[in-house]
């Protein structure tokens, strides 16, 4: 207990005093390091002083003058005693001071880590010799000097330091690794996306370019289609009309290239309209059951009138019926003429053209077989995508929308059936529809 000095003898009691906090004071190093190093600064330098606060002051009253209370820490003979002090009100100043020794406070810190034991790692409290004092799980042994993360306690326990050592560190490090590999892997799947998604993105970009070519293409395609038969058909009426021609012979030969030019220009416009509505999946069959066998007779017997016509050897060999099928009459007719009008367009110097007709294990087939420049190798496919042409140019002279095989192909796969192009051996293609056979019951 010290009191406060009134008079000259408690002013020596107090220089006493102050002389014998000096003293204890000096024992204490000004600059005493950590004797712990973390894991996390083994690579840093080693000596990493403790904090000096604690030991700035070497005057008692000095340390308590305007205080309350409070708890200092002191070394005697290296050995840790703290000071709880207080300056009760009423006693005139008076300061009230207990002494605990480094040996009373183990029992007291030992019950307040219990609460943190776990089976994954061991807390500690080490005192300024770097031992342990209490430990979460007891018996716990470990290189104390080299905990997994410390901290000073603070000013209360100067040199003593809150630890905590890993159970299994091996898995610690493998949860890291594991963990660097993900993000790795991340940043990789994240990168291949970003690539996937650009070359799908310039893939599709080129896709829309050559569609909008295409589409140019066509819109030219059609619009010298559209004038060529309207200018036969108005030239012919004009003649008829002012009575140029008395010829028996040649009027009836201007009619018929009226009839099939008017007949050329309605096919035009009707793929172009069937594709609209296909396109926005407005376009509605009328299938019924029917024998097709009769109605493919009678549609090659004008064709084949056509094609003669234009000077084409035709031959056909249709097989006899009944053939059933549950079609759209109309679109299955129009799929023929798409094909036939196909071949006759490809054939502009050997005339040739052959059809066949019969039914194959449960299926109707339907070829058209040519002479004509047939389909460049690897382009089977592509023929019938919306546009394409293999022989694309006005130049060419090769009449056409690039609309035709793709209504067919569409229309046939809406029956159920299908479409397929293969190279003839000799020269020019064969265009082969499909269609399922039904039984009329």
């Amino acid at each position: 207990m010290s009191k406060a000095p009134g008079n000259a003898a408690a002013d020596l009691d107090r220089s006493a005093a102050a002389q014998n906090m000096d003293q204890i004071q000096a024992g204490i190093a000004s600059q005493k390091l950590r004797a712990v190093v973390p894991q996390n600064q083994i690579a840093a330098a080693p000596a990493v002083p403790f904090s000096q606060l604690n030991f700035s002051t070497s005057r008692f009253l000095q340390l308590v003058a305007g205080g309350h209370d409070g708890v200092l820490a002191r070394y005697v003979e290296d050995e840790l005693v703290v000071i709880f002090w207080v300056r009760p009100a009423g006693l005139g100043g008076s300061i009230l001071g207990a002494q605990m020794k480094a040996a009373d406070l183990f029992n007291a810190i030992r019950p307040g880590i219990d609460p943190f034991a776990s089976r994954d790692a061991c807390l500690a409290i080490l005192d300024d010799h770097a031992q342990p004092v209490a430990l979460s799980i007891r018996k716990y042994n470990a290189s104390w000097k080299n905990p997994f993360v410390a901290t000073e306690i603070g000013e209360t326990l100067p040199h003593w330091e809150a630890t905590l050592y890993l159970l299994h560190p091996d898995a610690i490090s493998q949860s890291a690794q594991l963990i660097t590999e993900t993000l790795y892997g991340l940043i990789g799947l994240a990168i291949g996306a970003i690539a996937i998604g650009s070359l799908l993105i310039a893939l599709d970009t080129h896709r829309q370019l050559r569609l909008a070519q295409k589409k140019t293409d066509f819109v030219s395609n059609v619009s010298h289609e559209l004038k060529t038969p309207l200018t036969s058909i108005r030239m012919f009426a004009e003649l008829l009309h002012e009575r140029r021609v008395t010829d028996p012979a040649k009027i009836a030969d201007y009619l018929r290239i009226m009839r099939v030019e008017a007949e050329r220009l309605t096919r035009l416009i009707n793929n172009v309209l069937d594709f609209a509505r296909l396109e926005r999946n407005q376009k509605h069959y009328t299938r019924r059951l029917l024998d097709l066998q009769p109605e493919i007779e009678r549609l090659w017997e004008s064709q084949a009138e056509h094609l003669r016509a234009q000077g084409f050897s035709v031959e056909a060999d249709i097989a006899s019926g009944p053939w059933w099928a549950m079609v759209d009459n109309d679109s299955i007719v129009q799929v023929i003429v798409n094909l036939v009008s196909n071949a006759e367009k490809y054939s502009p110097e050997k005339k040739e053209i052959e059809f066949r007709a019969a039914v194959e294990d449960g299926l109707i087939r339907i070829e058209i077989l040519d002479r004509g420049a047939g389909v460049p190798a690897g382009e089977e496919k592509k023929i019938f995508e919306s546009f394409y042409r293999a022989h694309d140019s006005l130049s060419s002279g090769i009449p056409g929308s690039g609309l035709g095989l793709t209504l067919a192909l569409r229309i046939a796969r809406d029956h159920g059936g299908d479409v397929r192009c293969e190279r003839r051996a000799g020269g020019g293609s064969i265009f082969t529809l499909t269609l399922p056979e039904q039984s009329p019951s």
